[in-house]
C-alpha cells in the first residue's frame, strides 16, 4: 500500500501473473504480467513490493516442465553453464517496464520497498565445494535505488538459506535467514 492508502494486489490466475490497482474510488482493469512467458505448470508464490508513489515489484514462481524456474521482479533464467540466474526489471505506477537487468546468480528472491522506492533484493546462492555434501547456500543482498538501479551484491552469511527482507519507512531494513548448518538457527541482521 502507498502512502495515500492505494494498494496493489498480485495473484496467481490460471496460466498467468495478474495484478490491479484499488483507490477509495475505483479498480484498475487486471493486468496480465507473465505473457509471454511460459508457466508449464502455472504461476505461484507471488510476492509484490509498492513504495509510497504506488511504484511495484512484483516476483512469482514458476513450476512445472522439466524443473521450477522463480522469476524475480520478471524471471530467472538457467544461463549457459547450467546455473540459475536472477532476473529483474523495474515497474512504473503506469505500467512502464524498464530494462531487463541481470543480477547474477542465485534462488529463492524476496524483496521489500521503503516509502520513497528504495529497496533490498535478498537470495541465496548454492556454492559448490570439494568435500560432502559437496555445495552449501549463501544469502546475499543488494539495495535497488529510487530509480530501480540494483546495487552490488553482498554477502550476508556464507551459511544461510532462503532469506527474507522487511523495512520501515526510511531504508533500515531487516533481513533473516535460516542458518544452513545444523542446528538450523534463525539468524538476522539490520541496517542499509
Amino acid at each position: 500500500m502507498d502512502r495515500g492508502g492505494r494498494f496493489v494486489v498480485a495473484g496467481a490466475r490460471g496460466s498467468d501473473v495478474v495484478a490491479r490497482r484499488f483507490t477509495s474510488t475505483s479498480v484498475s482493469s487486471t493486468k496480465v504480467l507473465t505473457s509471454p512467458i511460459a508457466a508449464y505448470g502455472g504461476f505461484g508464490t507471488v510476492r509484490l513490493g509498492v513504495d509510497r508513489d504506488g511504484d511495484a515489484v512484483i516476483t512469482c514462481h514458476s513450476g512445472g516442465g522439466a524443473r521450477a524456474q522463480v522469476w524475480a521482479s520478471r524471471w530467472t533464467r538457467y544461463n549457459s553453464g547450467g546455473a540459475l540466474e536472477l532476473l529483474g526489471r523495474r515497474l512504473s505506477a503506469t505500467g512502464a517496464r524498464g530494462a531487463v537487468t541481470s543480477l547474477g546468480l542465485g534462488d529463492r528472491p524476496a524483496l521489500a520497498l521503503d516509502d520513497d522506492g528504495d529497496g533490498m533484493l535478498v537470495f541465496h546462492t548454492v556454492v559448490p565445494k570439494s568435500t560432502p555434501p559437496y555445495s552449501h547456500t549463501r544469502s546475499s543482498a543488494r539495495l535497488i535505488s529510487r530509480s530501480g538501479t540494483f546495487g552490488t551484491t553482498k554477502t550476508l552469511t556464507s551459511d544461510g538459506r532462503v532469506p527474507r527482507v522487511d523495512t520501515r519507512p526510511t531504508a533500515r531494513f531487516t533481513v533473516v535467514w535460516q542458518q544452513e548448518s545444523f542446528p538450523y538457527t534463525i539468524k538476522s541482521v539490520t541496517g542499509p
